[in-house]
């Protein structure tokens, strides 16, 4: 086992992590990656049986709220962002930027024209009629010019949101920064509160306005608000696990019932994150290097999770995905396996190089054929 955990942290895990590396923040990744994977899987098992995607019944209507993972995801990236503002050096914008770019655009880039290529090639999709939204999908512009999901990969308008925040964060963080602590916390709060509010009235907002930051701004800064105040290292407390599952469960409620609870939504998930981060038990478990190494590969999985679904779906016996729970498990508790396995090629391939490369500092030559030593 040990020699597996060497293996898994030398090749898998995020690479020569910096002092500032929090395992448990990979470790919520975990979780947030697991409950798209679940929410597509859901979807995908009721299509197949003939349910609607967002009803049924039993497990399926439990498992519906496993989109709350992208909420979820613009927390913590609210937090990672700002915790790098809050800290002891600043980073500076051309440094901020560039770092974003060479971090995330790559394995973007390369996984979009891989779906094209998919889509026209194999599924018979017409390459005149799919290239212009992979043109505006690759400058994170299909949500506010199409007004809907990428046609070439559904999951692309959550990154479309996660961009914006990133171009409107200096701005958002020198503010705050300007601030006294006390009254920059109080103003984030504010802010959450207002996002959630926002988020109460997700029915009711315009296309465009859905699929932009307006729509989840109260998530990035609740993340936001977290690493405003978590600047001092916090001893880990059992009162903390208590705390974050009941901000778990609360979650869950506001998710059941939606409406005026999902205001809510925002303040919770900053809750969450915050007794996650000081909590004993929970954060251990999330720590624990199989947890947090497949959290690292959240991105990856992200990209590529649902054609490998879809895939799986294709080869699986007819007539096996009906709308019980059970077929439901079955397919959920397969198909993480090959999720993580078939993801952990372009990761280690294309992304995790990327994670190594610092321009200016490292030779990105190297990067790229650097294999986890």
């Amino acid at each position: 086992m040990s020699r597996l955990r060497e293996w898994w942290l030398a090749h898998i895990a995020r690479p020569n992590p910096a002092q500032s590396f929090l395992p448990a923040i990979d470790g919520l990744r975990f979780v947030a990656i697991a409950l798209v994977v679940l929410y597509h899987v859901q979807g995908y098992v009721s299509s197949r049986a003939g349910l609607p995607v967002h009803g049924g019944e039993g497990l399926h209507r439990w498992l519906v709220h496993g989109s709350f993972g992208v909420p979820l995801f613009f927390a913590i990236s609210g937090f990672i962002i700002a915790s790098q503002w809050f800290g002891a050096r600043p980073p500076s914008l051309k440094r901020y930027l560039i770092r974003r770019i060479t971090r995330l655009e790559p394995p973007f880039i390369v996984s979009m024209l891989l779906v094209f290529a998919l889509k026209v090639v194999v599924l018979g999709v017409a390459f005149s009629e799919l290239l212009p939204h992979l043109l505006v999908s690759l400058v994170y512009l299909h949500g506010p010019i199409f007004g809907t999901h990428s046609e070439v990969n559904g999951v692309a308008w959550s990154l479309e949101v996660e961009w914006q925040f990133y171009l409107l964060a200096p701005l958002i963080l020198s503010t705050a920064l300007r601030m006294r602590p006390v009254r920059a916390a109080f103003v984030l709060a504010a802010l959450v509160v207002l996002g959630g509010v926002v988020h109460g009235f997700e029915e009711s907002l315009a296309p465009r306005i859905a699929l932009s930051v307006l729509h989840y701004f109260g998530f990035f800064l609740a993340g936001v608000w977290v690493a405003q105040r978590h600047t001092t290292p916090v001893l880990s407390n059992p009162l903390f696990d208590a705390a974050a599952l009941a901000c778990a469960f609360g979650i869950g409620a506001a998710l059941h019932f939606g409406g005026w609870a999902s205001m809510a939504l925002p303040l919770l998930t900053a809750a969450f994150l915050a007794s996650s981060l000081r909590s004993k038990w929970w954060s251990a478990l999330l720590s624990w290097w199989p947890i947090h190494g497949i959290g690292a590969m959240c991105y990856t999985i992200y990209l590529y999770h649902f054609f490998i679904v879809s895939g799986v779906g294709r080869v699986w016996p007819q007539g096996s995905l009906g709308p019980g729970s059970l077929d439901l498990v079955v397919f959920a508790v397969l198909i993480f396996p090959v999720v993580i396995v078939v993801c952990a090629v372009p990761y280690v391939l294309i992304e995790r190089p990327f994670m190594v490369w610092r321009p200016g500092v490292t030779r990105l030559r190297d990067a790229l054929s650097w294999s986890g030593r």
